[in-house]
């Protein structure tokens, strides 16, 4: 077996890593399994550009302001889950009406 000096080993694996210290391939695993929550999310952008609305806008909704108790419950308990949500949608419906507007469909997620 032929040793290949430190130098040339090192070269080798940075092919395999970026500038941020990611591994490149494990990366790209990463990107194509969050691939429909990409799509919903750049969806969602749009679909907020569309409506000409600033940051302050998204506040959450009175329905949402109900549950911000259970997410600060579930913090407590050492076990956080997201229970409301303060993006463009309300609901699912409304995200299926939005994304129609934004130029994709419900069909696009499947």
């Amino acid at each position: 077996m032929i040793e290949l000096p430190e130098e040339i080993i090192e070269y080798i694996i940075s092919f395999t890593c970026d500038r941020r210290g990611y591994n490149k391939i494990l990366y790209n695993e990463r990107k194509k399994a969050n691939w429909i929550r990409m799509r919903r999310i750049r969806g969602e952008l749009k679909y907020f550009g569309l409506l000409h609305y600033s940051v302050a806008w998204l506040r959450t909704c009175g329905d949402q302001k109900t549950r911000i108790k259970d997410f600060k419950k579930s913090l407590k308990d050492g076990h956080p889950v997201v229970a409301y949500h303060t993006g463009c949608y309300r609901n699912s419906y409304h995200e299926i009406d939005g994304s129609e507007l934004a130029g994709w469909t419900a069909k696009d997620l499947n």
